[in-house]
């Protein structure tokens, strides 16, 4: 037999039953594979095994978008856990038992916002017999608010939500005074609802409700409140129903603050459903919903994907720890793109275990150090400011937000941590993301 022929077959027998062949060399298209769907990922390619002619072989690669450029990093990427080994989505789609309340449970309850499209929001100016409206309100809500609220959701949802304004800048008279609604006593006996309501019989000759989805009502700086904010209203206009609304004004009553740039962006969010995702007894840098100064303003990987922002393709689903370990490839949740962007374990039939990738962009003011893989706890049946989210952290790093440290806690390359039987571990760092392993503790 020619010699070369037998070479080949001699490396093919190695390539096919050599256990100590590393999975993760090196391969080139046409190479023989072991199994349907394994990936292989090279310097510049991701190679899939697929079966052609009743062989076994690596297929022509595509070009891999998320190598490191770190040059102090020489890892080998590991071979990713292939799709088939995941559960489908659905078993992660924890549905909470908080009917008709903001959490993070899904699907988010009809009577919200819708989350994807276009909506439409009406900002409505009111004054009062015993407050009288502000004129810097106007400037206000329509140089820094509304632009605030367009670029953050327009970004956070990777182009699939855009919010319009309807407005007048001038003021509805309401026949009543600011302290007939109860607002200083903020509890059942406020009356938010009529706040809206009484707002909307005043305009409704200048708005054709039924094109609106949302309502702002921004009331004089000297109105009678505490606070102002989402507020449930279920109340009809135009031939349809508005179940939520947000009151508001230029001054915080609460602290006679002007209201920060982004507090239209956080009550908003209420209206989509989204609840305080974080206790509020620490200093944290996540999330506009926790906070409306957060230096990391982006939502929580979650929160997206219960938007319908991240597809359910690109999440990983496991219905259970795993006996065996898996790896896993995530893209940062800042990028925009069809990748994978979450790995996610259920623990209970309330509770999962969310792995994403953070890196600085566009809304996440991250440092090189404080970017990497973020570990938390989802408790679906817990509502605003019970912490449905907790974060899973080392401690560290933390970000100094004008003198104040604010806890990130994310994990850097070589890291990880255990939490509910698992352990997490950072592998490699990529272009847009990380490599991760997750195994049973």
């Amino acid at each position: 037999m020619n010699k070369r022929v037998i070479a080949f077959l001699s490396t093919l027998t190695l390539l096919l039953y050599n256990p100590l062949i590393p999975t993760n060399a090196a391969v080139k298209a046409g190479w023989p594979c072991t199994k349907v769907g394994n990936i292989s990922i090279t310097s510049s390619k991701t190679y899939t095994c697929i079966k052609s002619r009743n062989k076994l072989v690596w297929n022509k690669g595509v070009k891999t978008p998320y190598q490191s450029s770190n040059s102090q990093s020489n890892i080998s990427n590991p071979v990713l856990t292939e799709k088939s080994s995941f559960a489908d989505v659905s078993s992660c789609q924890l549905k909470s038992s908080l009917t008709n309340r903001e959490n993070l449970g899904f699907p988010i309850s009809p009577i919200y916002l819708k989350s994807t499209g276009s909506i439409n929001l009406a900002i409505i100016y009111t004054t009062y017999t015993d407050a009288k409206g502000d004129d810097r309100a106007f400037k206000e809500y329509s140089e820094v608010q509304f632009p605030n609220v367009t670029k953050f959701y327009s970004t956070a949802s990777y182009g699939k939500l855009t919010i319009n304004l309807a407005t007048n800048d001038k003021y509805y008279s309401i026949a009543k005074s600011s302290g007939s609604y109860n607002l200083e006593a903020m509890n059942e006996t406020s009356n938010f609802a009529g706040v809206i309501a009484d707002a909307v019989n005043a305009a409704q000759q200048d708005y054709d409700f039924s094109k609106i989805d949302g309502i702002l009502v921004v009331m004089p700086s000297s109105s009678k409140a505490v606070d102002l904010g989402a507020a449930g209203t279920n109340i009809q206009a135009g031939g349809k129903s508005f179940y939520q609304g947000i009151t508001a004004a230029y001054i915080n009553p609460s602290n006679k603050n002007a209201v920060k740039p982004k507090f239209l962006v956080h009550e908003i969010g209420h209206n989509f459903g989204l609840p305080h995702p974080l206790m509020h007894d620490g200093g944290y840098a996540w999330s506009v919903m926790n906070w409306e100064e957060s230096p990391a303003s982006d939502l929580f990987g979650w929160e997206k994907y219960i938007l319908n922002w991240i597809e359910a393709n690109q999440v990983d689903c496991l219905s259970s720890i795993p006996n065996n370990s898996v790896f896993d490839y995530l893209e940062a949740i800042g990028t925009k793109s069809s990748n994978k962007k979450l790995l996610v374990t259920k623990i209970s039939e309330n509770k999962l275990i969310v792995v994403e990738s953070r890196r600085k962009s566009e809304l996440d003011d991250l440092t090189m150090n404080e970017e990497g893989i973020l570990v938390y706890r989802v408790d679906v049946n817990l509502g605003s400011d019970r912490g449905p989210i907790k974060l899973i952290t080392n401690g560290s790093p933390s970000h100094n937000l004008s003198g104040q440290s604010l806890l990130v806690g994310t994990l850097q390359q070589g890291e990880s941590i255990s939490t509910d039987g698992l352990t997490i571990k950072v592998i490699k760092q990529g272009e847009n993301g990380y490599f991760v392993q997750l195994s049973k503790d």
